[in-house]
């Protein structure tokens, strides 16, 4: 709950602790609900108030003075001594009670800031005074001039708890003038409504008000015949309330309030309203004064008002919204349409094209344009520049008034660049010869060559490549050695040609070359005698690397860098 909005509550908690709140003499034990019920009070208290406890059977005790709530440490002091309060008085004696809280109220309301101050004295008690056997006791009314020496200002409230009916003296002393009706008896017996007491109080002390700010006061300009966009409202109000909303039109302008009408604020929960504004079709343009009422059904709370702003933009439109100019050559000029611009203002406006327009450009109209009320037609006419390619164009014409409310009007173009035959042949020749050049340096990237190296290969594309080295028997020199294959500049060649050991016996085998998947590979077939490849004896056989050749007596190695032999599944290696 609130507190006053004129600063804290000075709170002054009396406590009946005789023994029949807690049952004794046939009654309900209710003690422990008032504690919990003190304790709530405590909870909900608010920063800046103080409590103030006492607690009364046959006399009267201070329980806690003047306690300021800063923290909620305090709370759990205050709390502690509420659930240290034993009810095992044998009187109850009310007047007292009455008397010492309002001598405390009497001095709090001494202070130089009470004006800023509200105390409320709160009795729980079961109603039922007895003062028997208690010396010159102090009757309830005799502190009605307690009352009239504060001039009305606490609130005292008397929480009867007692099943049986309270004392009167209760409810004469509640509704003393003097209290100014700031007094009241709240009836709960048996204390099954102690949970609402702080509900039912903390209201009375509050004057409802509610806080209406807008987020921001101007609305972005509109066009006539649209809706606004929402304005928030931001309202906080310290009671529920319902609220209605009224547009007040000052200028008489059509402009209506769309929504919301009817607006249920929660107590102390901030909420934002969101609202929008309908804007007639017919509406003149400019600035417009509107005035939002918001009115609680509440009479207690004063209606307030809001001014608003609207500013409705001047209405434009272009006719046609798409022109289509047809074919124009290369360097050539667009013929001449005509644009229509509808206005309700006069003034100025400039032409731009937009879009994808580098080499193209308005030519006529040149400059700004003047426009008047009503209707406005300007000639537009296209210049295609010489460099242009051929090509469907689609573009726009802008329009843009010099008045700052009205917002740029556009038409679509559409139009065909042809480019002169002659262009096109030199373009195109140019674009295959440098797509052959791109080709082949990616070629001579991949292949790591230069196009020289790239243009032998190709001379040698169905060539053999690759050595052969004698290993058996050892060779005479070390020029018989190895043998070039890729000398040989030949598709095939026997054996028994390059290795003059091999023409010495009745064995030979040939080298060929073969293109799988655009790929030369080399192969060796045994013609007469036996073949071994790697130990393998074989009719044809692909060559890799440093594959060994036998034939009759006679080892070789075939050499081939770059030619390895692909990793096999059952080699044993691991692949990671």
């Amino acid at each position: 709950m609130a507190q006053n909005p004129k600063g804290g509550i000075d709170w002054i908690v009396v406590v009946d602790t005789s023994a029949s709140m807690r049952g004794v003499g046939g009654t309900r034990n209710i003690f422990a609900q008032v504690k919990n019920s003190i304790n709530e009070f405590v909870n909900t208290a608010k920063l800046g108030d103080t409590v103030t406890i006492y607690n009364f059977d046959s006399d009267v005790t201070l329980q806690a003075q003047e306690i300021p709530i800063v923290s909620n440490p305090d709370r759990g002091k205050l709390k502690q001594i509420i659930n240290n309060l034993k009810a095992d008085g044998v009187r109850t004696h009310t007047g007292k009670a009455v008397q010492q809280a309002l001598s405390t109220s009497a001095k709090l309301n001494q202070r130089p800031n009470t004006a800023d101050r509200t105390v409320s004295i709160v009795f729980l008690t079961d109603g039922l005074e007895d003062v028997q056997g208690i010396p010159n006791p102090v009757p309830i009314p005799q502190s009605t001039q307690l009352l009239r020496e504060q001039e009305c200002k606490p609130y005292v409230f008397f929480v009867s708890l007692g099943l049986k009916e309270h004392e009167k003296q209760l409810n004469e002393f509640a509704n003393n003038p003097a209290l100014c009706g700031k007094g009241r008896v709240l009836r709960d017996p048996g204390g099954v409504q102690l949970n609402k007491l702080a509900q039912n109080i903390r209201p009375t002390l509050i004057q409802p008000q509610i806080d209406f700010s807008l987020s921001t006061v101007d609305l972005p300009p509109v066009l006539p015949g649209t809706t606004t966009k929402a304005l928030n409202i931001n309202s906080i109000s310290n009671v529920n309330a319902k609220v209605s909303l009224q547009l007040e039109d000052l200028e008489k302008s059509g402009i209506s309030l769309v929504s919301p009408k009817i607006i249920n604020l929660a107590a102390n929960k901030q909420q934002v309203i969101p609202i929008s504004l309908q804007i007639p079709v017919n509406a003149q343009g400019g600035n417009r004064k509107l005035r939002l009422l918001l009115t609680a059904t509440d009479k207690a709370i004063s209606p307030q008002t809001i001014d608003l702003s609207v500013t409705i933009k001047p209405q434009l439109s272009v006719q046609p919204s798409s022109f289509n100019f047809g074919s124009v050559e290369s360097g050539k000029t667009s013929q001449t349409q005509t644009l229509i611009v509808s206005s309700s203002i006069s003034g100025t406006a400039s032409l731009q094209l937009q879009g994808k327009t580098k080499d193209i450009s308005l030519k006529e109209p040149s400059t700004s344009v003047s426009l008047a009320v009503g209707e406005t037609k300007i000639p537009i006419q296209i210049e295609v520049a010489d460099n242009s390619f051929d090509g469907k164009r689609k573009f726009n014409i802008v329009v843009t008034p010099d008045n700052p409310l009205t917002s740029p009007l556009s038409a679509e173009v559409q139009m065909q660049i042809l480019m002169p035959l002659g262009r096109k042949i030199v373009i195109w020749s140019l674009l295959i010869l440098l797509l052959f050049l791109i080709t082949l340096s990616i070629i001579c990237l991949i292949q790591r060559k230069t196009p020289w190296e790239l243009a032998q290969e190709i001379g040698t594309r169905n060539h053999l490549e690759g050595e052969l080295e004698l290993l058996e028997p050892a060779p005479i020199s070390p020029e018989e050695q190895y043998i070039s294959l890729t000398h040989q500049h030949k598709q095939k060649v026997n054996l028994s040609v390059l290795v003059p050991a091999i023409a010495s016996t009745n064995s030979d085998a040939e080298l060929v070359i073969n293109w799988q998947s655009g790929k030369k590979y080399v192969y060796i077939r045994s013609l007469s005698g036996i073949t071994f490849v790697n130990n393998e004896k074989i009719t044809t056989y692909q060559l890799y690397d440093e594959d060994t050749i036998q034939v009759d007596n006679v080892k070789l190695r075939f050499n081939w860098i770059g030619n390895q032999r692909p990793y096999e599944q059952n080699s044993g290696l691991t692949d990671f």
